[in-house]
């Protein structure tokens, strides 16, 4: 009995030592997976970038032209961002004084455009950029607006109104406009790579903001094709009931896709753009490829 239990105890103690060994075998061996992750080499280019100046980055993106406000809760799900860390980045962007803090709620200062001011000033945009834009406004009596392609969503740079005539313009700098149902969109995607267009498409979801836009993806890549050959992309009603919109290339092969184009009220079953509008665009996109900014996006 007595050889029985300390047979036990020993078999016992046995087990307790062996899985001790695993224990520390498998410690040792993510220790080790660490201080590897930690001092292995990296790129010269992983070397130079900030990731917590990036998050920064994503915070202030993360306000658009339909969320004024957010709260750090908010911020953190649209960033992809733990709260802790989202909350880091956005009481500093508070004290750096480009968010502003109202209770819970966060919203961007005035200080913002300070960024953008600088690159529009230093590019001369308002003595080059902009009178082109203004001159052919007034020919076409229609607002022109220039767009580039900002990782596949278009971005206007410059806008130049004729709204005083028919109403009020909701164009502006900066502004994100859609891609799928818009000359604008349509008209940059003709200009990319067809391989990378057709990867980026079939990760999106489509929706229709009124009742004449495509549906069918298949339908939009033709349109997408039909403005590469004919070099214009003309949009009826897709984007907002009665309006119809044309865009022009300004950019050349090889660089960031860049367009200008107008929007404009006209009723509905128009198949192709006016030309004198086109014609004016098509003017308009030349002059604006001799400034030098243009070439260089």
């Amino acid at each position: 009995m007595l050889r029985s239990c300390s047979y036990r105890a020993l078999h016992l103690k046995e087990n307790h030592i062996q899985a001790f060994v695993s224990w520390m075998v498998c410690r040792v061996a993510a220790e080790r997976r660490y201080c590897w992750s930690r001092h292995m080499p990296r790129t010269n280019s992983e070397r130079s970038i900030s990731s917590s100046f990036a998050k920064g980055l994503a915070i202030l993106e993360a306000f658009d032209a339909n969320t004024r406000e957010l709260t750090l809760a908010e911020l953190a799900r649209r960033t992809g961002q733990d709260r802790a860390t989202a909350r880091r980045g956005a009481l500093t962007l508070v004290a750096a004084g480009y968010l502003r803090q109202n209770d819970r709620k966060l919203s961007l200062s005035p200080r913002v455009l300070a960024l953008s001011g600088a690159f529009l000033t230093a590019h001369q945009w308002g003595t080059l950029i902009q009178p082109i834009l203004n001159h052919y406004a007034g020919l076409l009596q229609s607002d022109l607006t220039l767009v580039m392609l900002d990782q596949f969503s278009p971005l206007a740079l410059a806008h130049s109104p004729y709204s005083h005539k028919r109403g009020r313009s909701d164009f502006v700098p900066g502004l994100r406009l859609p891609l799928l149902h818009t000359s604008f969109g349509r008209m940059l995607l003709a200009l990319h790579p067809d391989d990378a267009v057709k990867s980026h498409l079939e990760t999106l979801e489509i929706t229709p903001e009124a009742q004449r836009a495509l549906t069918e993806m298949d339908d939009i890549l033709e349109q997408i094709k039909q403005a590469q050959q004919q070099g214009y992309s003309f949009v009826d009603g897709e984007s907002k009931q009665g309006i119809l919109g044309c865009a022009v290339p300004v950019s050349t092969p090889g660089r960031t896709p860049l367009v200008v184009g107008t929007t404009y009220p006209r009723g509905l079953g128009a198949e192709a753009p006016d030309d004198v509008i086109l014609t004016h665009l098509q003017a308009c996109a030349a002059e604006l490829r001799q400034v030098p900014i243009c070439q260089s996006l």
